[in-house]
């Protein structure tokens, strides 16, 4: 009775450090974001200020022209690498989150393993329904980890791909941008 009531403790403590860890994940990667959307918001104001100011120094139409055109660039870069930034924050998380999965995965997995090997020592010599049942586990975690590590990869891929596409349409609506800029 005292060890089944150890085991319930010990399952709680774990359960509480898993779920307090998931919090931490999380939180973490909030605050991430909340930084930079601080970060963005100071540059941005920043930058309002200075075109403000340098508006406010126009004399001409050529005049904003030219400030047009030193204006439109820089925006378009900066948009790419916040896109990039937020999407390192929310991968960042996102593999934490994975990590904690896997590991949880793990170890139900070991644990599982671990009671069967107690079953197959009570059991009756020869018993094959253990057996059977512990080939099958083997199986499904072999199954489980190529499942993860194809579908990391594939979103890697995905991943890789958006960010070349997004990066390749700025570059592009940058250069388009640039060009009516020297046509007008």
């Amino acid at each position: 009775m005292f060890n089944a009531q150890k085991q319930f403790a010990e399952l709680g403590q774990a359960n509480l450090e898993k779920s307090l860890r998931l919090t931490n994940i999380a939180l973490a990667g909030a605050e991430r974001l909340f930084q930079l959307q601080l970060s963005i918001a100071r540059d941005l104001l920043a930058e309002n200020a200075e075109t403000a100011k340098s508006l406010s120094q126009v004399k001409s139409v050529q005049d904003l022209v030219e400030l047009q055109k030193t204006l439109s660039q820089p925006g378009v870069e900066k948009t790419i690498a916040v896109a990039r930034t937020v999407y390192e924050a929310a991968s960042s998380t996102q593999a934490e989150l994975n990590k904690l999965i896997e590991e949880q995965v793990l170890e139900f997995n070991k644990n599982l393993v671990t009671s069967l090997d107690q079953v197959a020592q009570q059991a009756p010599a020869g018993s094959a329904a253990v057996n059977l049942i512990k080939n099958a586990v083997e199986s499904a975690n072999t199954a489980f980890d190529t499942v993860q590590k194809t579908g990391k990869r594939i979103a890697d891929n995905l991943t890789e791909a958006t960010v070349a596409a997004v990066e390749t349409g700025a570059k592009s609506v940058a250069a388009a941008t640039k060009a009516a800029n020297k046509a007008a």
